[in-house]
């Protein structure tokens, strides 16, 4: 462009020099004046292209810090679910090993094995295992409980919580102020015969609910006899729990 500018000076100089006519005088200077602009519009027009490009850059940058850190956040999810996965299908077999092993007592009315509240459980009628308000194994409950041990103890790394329910009609004796008390001990003396079996005594725990964890309505008669009942839990394993945000 500044060629273009002394070309055209150096032209108007030999045009006066050699007498041009003023038409073709004022042409040339038009001619100038417009590269002069041209000039200008191209010095202006590579400035914002200048700047543009430094923008674009920026924002380059910025977007590779972004989809850095989001591939990182995507990454991190990917591995929970893959843990969450995991555990899930380690807990899908251990109930699957369950149902095939107490399959037989299962069809039998002895017990069920459910998944209630996120957590696996074996539950048996108090009707197979005491007489109503006593605390002492029947026969029968014996036999079940004995067989049910034989299960409980190839599960490895496993606590078990035996748990009391009973349902809302009130009891007092001279034993039992309570429904609290009757739980309790009905779970204890479940415990206490597991442990005569062999299942390891620490992984038992003994609790009563009394009449306050109800899985039927208590307004009506099988409602209050599917609430009499013993629960043995399998407790969840530190691995299967959510993991903490730190």
């Amino acid at each position: 462009m500044h060629r273009a500018l002394m070309a055209a000076a150096l032209t108007i100089s030999l045009l006066g020099a050699c007498g041009i006519p003023e038409e073709q005088h004022n042409a040339v200077i038009k001619d100038m004046e417009k590269c002069k602009k041209d000039l200008a519009d191209t010095k202006t027009s590579l400035a914002s292209t200048e700047a543009d490009l430094k923008q674009k850059i920026a924002q380059l940058g910025g977007s590779k810090d972004q989809l850095a850190r989001s591939l990182g956040a995507t990454k991190k999810e990917l591995e929970k679910l893959r843990a969450a996965q995991t555990a899930s299908e380690a807990r899908a077999k251990v109930f699957k090993q369950l149902l095939s092993r107490l399959r037989s007592m299962i069809d039998a009315g002895k017990l069920q094995v459910e998944v209630r509240k996120g957590r696996m459980l074996v539950k048996m009628s108090d009707k197979i295992l005491f007489d109503p308000g006593k605390t002492k194994l029947k026969d029968d409950g014996k036999s079940a409980l004995e067989q049910l041990a034989g299960v409980l103890k190839d599960i490895s790394n496993r606590d078990f919580l035996v748990a009391g329910h009973t349902d809302n009609v009130p009891i007092k004796t001279k034993v039992f102020r309570s429904n609290w008390e009757l739980s309790t001990a009905r779970a204890v003396e479940v415990v206490k015969f597991l442990q005569e079996q062999g299942v390891d005594p620490k992984h038992l725990g003994a609790s009563g609910y009394s009449e306050y964890d109800p899985v039927g309505d208590n307004s009506t008669d099988d409602g209050k006899r599917t609430n009499r009942r013993i629960e043995i839990v399998l407790m969840p394993n530190i691995e299967e729990l959510p993991a903490f945000e730190q």
